[in-house]
C-alpha cells in the first residue's frame, strides 16, 4: 500500500506534468487534423474523421512505441505502473477509446485519469 504522496513516485516512475500531456494532446489533434484535411481536401474536416484519425495514430504508436507521436515529441511515454514497461495491445487500445470519450482524462488523481487507471498504466517521463 502506498504511503507517499504519489503512488507513481514511490514506484520510482516520474509522472509527466499536466501540461506536458495537454501539450502533447494538442501536438496529436493538431496532426490529426492536418492528415483529416490532406485527406478530404477542405479546410473544415468532419470531427469523426478528426477523432478517427487521431484515434488510429494515438493507438497505433501507444502499441508500437510506447506514446502517441505528440507524447513522444514531449518527452512523454505510457507505461505499465506494475512493471514500467510499455502497455500492451488491448490496453493501448482500451485507454486511448476513453480519452476519446474526453471525460475520463479530465477526472484526474495524482495525474492519472480514469483511462490511465482503468489499464493500470501511467503517463511518465521519457528518461
Amino acid at each position: 500500500m502506498s504511503t507517499g504522496p504519489s503512488e507513481e513516485i514511490e514506484r520510482g516512475i516520474p509522472p509527466a506534468s499536466f501540461s506536458r500531456r495537454l501539450f502533447a494532446l494538442c501536438l496529436d489533434w493538431f496532426a490529426a487534423y492536418i492528415i483529416a484535411r490532406l485527406i478530404t481536401g477542405q479546410t473544415i474536416v468532419p470531427g469523426w474523421l478528426q477523432l478517427l484519425i487521431f484515434f488510429i495514430e494515438a493507438s497505433f504508436f501507444t502499441i508500437l512505441i510506447g506514446g502517441s507521436a505528440g507524447q513522444v515529441v514531449a518527452g512523454i511515454r505510457i507505461v505499465d505502473i506494475d512493471t514500467g514497461m510499455r502497455i500492451g495491445f488491448l490496453p493501448s487500445i482500451i485507454r486511448t477509446l476513453l480519452i476519446c470519450l474526453v471525460i475520463p482524462p479530465l477526472f484526474s488523481v495524482q495525474g492519472r485519469g480514469l483511462h490511465d487507471r482503468a489499464v493500470r498504466s501511467v503517463a511518465s517521463l521519457s528518461i
